[in-house]
């Protein structure tokens, strides 16, 4: 299998967005976040490309924003216009903090392919690095461009899937960081505050990186066997362009009314979010109105039911119980079980992530369903902007 870091990114947030845009290939023109931020991360490379005969200026790098801006993807003028204008500011604050003559550049935007093999069969991950520097040291640092609205904490860096496929394809486009050793500096720009986290990685970081990379490779492949990928709700489904199509959302575009009259539905809805602000006073009805909603969605294939005051969303929960003895068997070798003797979940659930896959592999085939339910969720009708990014 070919499988790029982004597909890999938009598995592990919503399989089923991926099946539709990576496995069914159904198209849909960029949107205007993905517009903008190509756009910056083409000026950007404009600014540090080491080709034209002399370095850009910032007024060069502004003349190029202008020329390329794609006004119509915006369909209201404000916005349009208050985009535009963070641009510029966003470029103004990079070239004033990140003069190019001031890097030694070894690539922009360069593409990589990784090998990685799985039992007997080779896949090929791939991807494209924004910018690979030469910095002190002998040291490679790998920079991606960021025009998110907001900065993650700094342990998200350390430990981003994005930074671990970068620095598994800078290692296999030269061989010489893997043979040496060489640590490499892992950095995300973000070009909103003009901040870049970084962090180290060496040989064992790499390691690791590509074990967890293996596991998700391995969930796609599973996926792709079976022919399950499950919707996963997430904070950036109200932006997919898949919405219409999806079971969490589809019943927010019903067009015809179907099993029964579909005002009745969003009355109840309604009167669901009624409810539950007195749910301790009204427990029964609120079951009873749970039940119509599940003979509609189970009927119709939906996980999801609209209104104009909000929408109810259905989700599968289950709980699961460990066999202590396989459990024993697996860890006292590695001289862990006595950090769970008790098998604290919570405490279980933290060693786990740091065993080795093979051992992470053995627990999870101890797991056992112990039992399964489906739960409501409320959110009443507020949705804000999504950040901006590439």
């Amino acid at each position: 299998m070919r499988l790029s870091y982004s597909a890999l990114d938009v598995f592990a947030r919503c399989p089923l967005q991926y099946k539709f845009q990576y496995v069914d290939k159904i198209k849909f023109p960029k949107s205007k976040e993905a517009v903008f931020g190509t756009l910056i991360h083409s000026a950007l490379k404009l600014l540090h490309d080491p080709t034209p005969p002399a370095s850009p200026t910032e007024e060069d790098m502004l003349n190029f924003w202008s020329a390329n801006w794609e006004a119509s993807v915006y369909s209201d003028q404000r916005e349009e216009a208050s985009a535009f204008a963070q641009g510029v500011a966003m470029l103004k604050n990079y070239y004033a903090k990140n003069f190019p003559g001031q890097f030694n550049v070894a690539a922009l935007e360069t593409p990589f392919e990784a090998p990685i093999l799985i039992g007997n069969d080779l896949h090929i991950l791939t991807g494209k690095i924004d910018r690979v520097d030469k910095i002190e040291d002998d040291m490679f640092e790998l920079i991606d461009y960021k025009t998110t609205k907001k900065m993650p904490a700094q342990k998200n860096v350390d430990q981003n899937l994005q930074l671990s496929v970068y620095h598994l394809g800078l290692a296999n486009r030269w061989p010489s960081i893997k043979e040496q050793n060489r640590p490499v500096k892992t950095s995300l720009y973000f070009l909103k505050h003009g901040e870049k986290l970084s962090s180290i990685k060496n040989a064992d970081d790499l390691e690791i990186g590509k074990e967890n990379i293996i596991g998700l490779i391995e969930n796609v492949l599973e996926a792709h066997r079976n022919g399950k990928f499950e919707p996963i709700p997430n904070p950036l489904c109200p932006w997919c362009p898949y919405q219409r199509i999806c079971p969490v959302w589809k019943h927010k575009f019903v067009e015809q009314k179907i099993f029964f009259n579909d005002q009745d539905v969003k009355a109840l809805i309604g009167e669901y979010m009624s409810l539950d602000d007195e749910i301790t006073q009204k427990e029964r009805r609120l079951a009873e109105i749970k039940q119509t909603f599940a003979k509609f969605m189970d009927q119709e294939d939906m996980g999801r039911l609209f209104s104009d005051e909000g929408y109810i969303t259905r989700k599968l929960r289950q709980i699961f119980r460990y066999d202590p003895l396989l459990l024993k068997e697996i860890l006292e070798p590695a001289g862990r079980w006595n950090d769970i003797l008790k098998i604290d979940e919570a405490k279980l659930k933290k060693v786990i992530k740091e065993l080795p896959l093979g051992l992470r592999q053995k627990i999870e085939e101890a797991k056992k369903l112990q039992k399964e339910y489906k739960t409501f969720s409320v959110l009443k009708s507020k949705i804000k902007s999504p950040n901006i990014d590439k």
